[in-house]
């Protein structure tokens, strides 16, 4: 092929990529836009997502098609101008180089926590405001006289770019890299990932489509199913819990759009912002516990890793070991480890084996003197050496630092011992070069840091299990086991201080005809509601816990009696007056509730306990809808 031939070839390649690129930006870019609510749609740049993963995967060469539809794209809204087009697709290019400028030099997607920050503030927050002052800037002129609108405008066209970015971004990434987004799994884990995906989508699309979300009642539903992602996201499955998480979003919009659903509060933009708030939580929370993860499973694998080396080089010191004793039973004829002999008195060399003078890099010559001192780094551990020997006549297994005779230093175990010959002390030298070894003790000591570290991550996150497991799921109160750990300790503390603690066991009367008539669900968003208010009706300090089943346990410390039962009685007035929608139905509620005083009715938690529960059962057995204090006390305040 001639290079006429060649060049002409590369130019038609070239301008095929570019226009694929061209057309699959194009397609993305009005896909999106159609999805969006009308609102919206004319706001935000839908193909910015795409632009930052085009520049990210295929480099900056296919930045002219990326710009040319950008262009085109702003070109096409109804009314655009030349100059308010070419700014707004400015900003959008402008944007996406930014943000593939900032991750080209980043390990994708996401495997580290400084990773997710750039992410998050460099791609989806700085880029999504500079795409969104382009659109503020070709606003201008017609909002001029109405600067808050064009606020609001622009602050709703940054969000949207933003949550587009940590939305669509990740996923496109995952989808590029199919060794990360979809690893190699049994089928079992895709049948296990399967029974939890499909049910959550089936969920997510009855909550945000299904339900009447005027009112704000269930608008914390759709942010329930952030704890299917996460346990996706810790199956290995990253690509799929993104992609739940973006369909989850959609079912929201989708139920905006259609105005049913947990976000459809008021058909208008505060919807829009609760459906960009549940994306944003979503896809913040499931790259930061991503990352997060990798990390941890980084150290493991590092730790790993350090723990077979150091094994390894243990193994093989051992072996050395092993030979160094077995030269030693030939020491006596053959000496095979370094050993030499020296004058006490001058330090003169009179005698060094073949080991020794190995080591050392020198040899013994009559025309050349050597001695002890000249390969001893430091002097002055020289004469402690020779101290040493003076006192004790023998130095065994001290570590120095000793020198050859091109300078090169290493450290040595020797050992000495003082002979005597024809009045003229000596001084026998066994040498052992433990370079090695210090450098392995030096590997060992780095590998314990690291591990310290690593204990205290799983500490850390072993605190944050602790808390979950003393917290009722469906309530969100303390549960019984945390009342039984914090119960003694607070009785014992206010007996100290010579100050009473009050305590309240409530009960919801006739519950199981709730649950009879309406069904389980229904009453647990009964039992929630209650406990919601329970825990907004009493002091910071108090502590309200679920007992079980449909019964509360309140603990006031520094209340008196009188105090709670005043408390207690308002509480039964108003549960009595306050209307609880549940499933569509509205319904209502009376307390039974028993109250007991400490240290009145004991000064241990079983006492005040059973004295508590006693009262209940008294006002259950006089009709229910009242507070019975423990006896004797209800005949004093009566």
């Amino acid at each position: 092929m001639s290079p006429s031939d060649a060049s002409l070839r590369n130019l038609g390649d070239a301008v095929l990529r570019q226009g694929g690129t061209g057309l699959a930006y194009a397609a993305f870019a009005m896909l999106l836009a159609r999805l969006l609510p009308p609102p919206l749609a004319g706001l935000l740049q839908p193909e910015l997502p795409l632009a930052v993963v085009l520049l990210l995967r295929l480099g900056k060469r296919v930045w002219p098609a990326l710009a040319l539809v950008a262009l085109w794209l702003a070109w096409r809204e109804p009314g655009a101008q030349a100059g308010d087009a070419l700014l707004r697709a400015a900003s959008g290019m402008g944007a996406a180089l930014l943000g593939a400028g900032l991750l080209r030099q980043r390990r994708l997607p996401f495997f580290q926590l400084a990773d997710v920050l750039v992410f998050l503030f460099g791609v989806a927050a700085l880029g999504g405001l500079l795409a969104a002052l382009g659109q503020v800037f070709a606003l201008l002129p017609g909002h001029a006289h109405r600067l808050p609108a064009l606020g609001l405008a622009g602050l709703q066209a940054w969000l949207g770019d933003m949550v587009l970015s940590l939305t669509l971004v990740p996923i496109l990434l995952l989808l590029s890299q199919p060794d990360v987004g979809r690893p190699s799994a049994a089928a079992a884990r895709w049948r296990e990932s399967a029974m939890v995906a499909l049910p959550t989508l089936a969920l997510a699309l009855l909550v945000c489509c299904g339900l009447d979300g005027r009112g704000g009642y269930y608008a914390m539903l759709p942010y329930l199913f952030i704890m299917p992602l996460l346990w996706l996201a810790f199956r290995g499955q990253p690509l799929l819990a993104h992609l739940l998480a973006l369909a989850v979003a959609a079912a929201a919009l989708a139920g905006v759009r259609l105005g049913h659903g947990a976000l459809a509060i008021d058909g208008g933009g505060h919807s829009l912002l609760n459906v960009a708030l549940l994306a944003l939580a979503q896809s913040v929370t499931l790259l930061v516990f991503g990352a997060l993860l990798e990390e941890r499973r980084l150290v493991e694998s590092r730790l790993l890793q350090a723990n077979q080396s150091l094994e390894a080089k243990v193994g093989e010191r051992t072996s050395q070991l092993a030979e160094s004793e077995a030269r030693l039973r030939l020491m006596a004829d053959a000496a095979p480890f370094p050993l030499a002999m020296n004058r006490l008195s001058g330090g003169e060399l009179i005698y060094a084996n073949t080991r020794a003078e190995e080591l050392f890099g020198a040899r013994l010559r009559p025309e050349l003197a050597l001695r002890v001192q000249d390969f001893y780094v430091d002097p002055a551990e020289r004469e402690q050496v020779s101290q040493a020997l003076r006192v004790g006549g023998k130095v065994l297994d001290r570590e120095v630092k000793l020198k050859d005779a091109q300078g090169r230093e290493f450290w040595a175990l020797i050992s000495c011992s003082m002979v005597r010959s024809d009045k003229v002390w000596y001084v026998i030298n066994g040498i052992n070069d433990i370079s090695e070894r210090k450098r392995l003790e030096q590997s060992l000591q780095d590998a314990n840091a690291a591990l310290r570290r690593h204990v205290g991550e799983i500490e850390v996150l072993q605190q944050g299990l602790r808390e979950q497991a003393l917290r009722d799921p469906l309530t969100g109160l303390f549960n019984r086991r945390h009342l039984d750990e914090i119960l003694p300790r607070v009785l014992a503390h206010m007996l100290a201080l010579h100050r009473d603690v009050a305590v309240l066991m409530v009960d919801a009367d006739h519950f199981k005809r709730v649950n009879d008539t309406y069904g389980h669900r229904c009453g647990d968003l009964v039992l929630t509601a209650l406990g919601a208010y329970l825990s907004d009706h009493f002091r910071c300090g108090d502590i309200v816990c679920r007992y079980g089943g449909e019964e509360f346990f309140v603990l006031l410390p520094g209340a008196s009696l009188e105090a709670a039962h005043a408390k207690a009685q308002q509480l039964c007035e108003t549960v009595r007056r306050m209307p609880i929608e549940a499933l569509g139905h509205t319904l209502s509620l009376t307390l039974s509730i028993g109250l007991a005083l400490s240290p009145l009715h004991g000064e241990d938690a079983e006492s005040v306990v059973l004295a508590a529960d006693e009262a209940l059962y008294q006002a259950k057995q006089q009709g229910r809808d009242r507070v019975c204090i423990a006896s004797p006390l209800q005949s004093l305040l009566s």
